[in-house]
């Protein structure tokens, strides 16, 4: 579970915004375009595979929204502040330990380039420090994915482990495991 210091905090209700972009808790109002970006190009370097229906996803936004009321996780859409425009999705999942949460993100193709990752996981990694108790979060990604990489790193995360994961395609990662400190180095 997610160790929240405020316990009236609604993980099903989050909203964060910095200049460019807004992320807000997922719901089932983004279940088209998530089904509509989350292709096999953009799973490339992730453990998920594409749907191959929308309910896939629907099923997936609902297992998020459980997760979410029993804190083990949030999840959220990123939209350009500007005029709503979604971006893609971001988290904080308690998978191994409360204290060692993990970031997961993921931007559509036609947003890559413009840092909407980096910025997502700046402001988001700011709001848990305020809200959630962690000694540090993990950020787990494939070596060749370098934009990725370079989102650890541009939060002072260092490389902690190196692991072969199997993915839900059958094919492997070949993955790097960041430690990121909850202040800037």
């Amino acid at each position: 579970m997610l160790n929240l210091i405020d316990p009236s905090i609604e993980l099903t209700s989050v909203f964060i915004q910095s200049n460019r972009i807004v992320l807000e808790s997922i719901h089932m109002s983004y279940c088209q375009q998530i089904f509509h970006e989350f292709t096999s190009e953009i799973t490339q370097y992730m453990l998920p595979k594409p749907p191959v229906i929308v309910e896939e996803t629907a099923q997936f936004i609902s297992e998020s929204l459980t997760k979410m009321q029993k804190r083990k996780e949030l999840v959220l859409v990123i939209k350009k502040k500007e005029n709503g425009e979604f971006l893609g999705c971001c988290g904080f999942h308690s998978k191994e330990t409360p204290t060692t949460p993990e970031f997961g993100i993921w931007i559509k193709k036609d947003a890559h380039g413009n840092k909407y990752g980096r910025e997502a996981i700046k402001i988001l990694r700011h709001w848990a420090i305020e809200n959630i108790d962690f000694d540090y979060a993990i950020y787990p990604v494939d070596k060749a994915n370098i934009a990725s990489r370079k989102i650890a790193e541009s939060l002072g995360g260092m490389v902690i482990k190196e692991r072969k994961v199997k993915t839900m395609r059958g094919s492997y990662l070949d993955e790097v495991v960041y430690k990121i400190p909850k202040t800037d180095s």
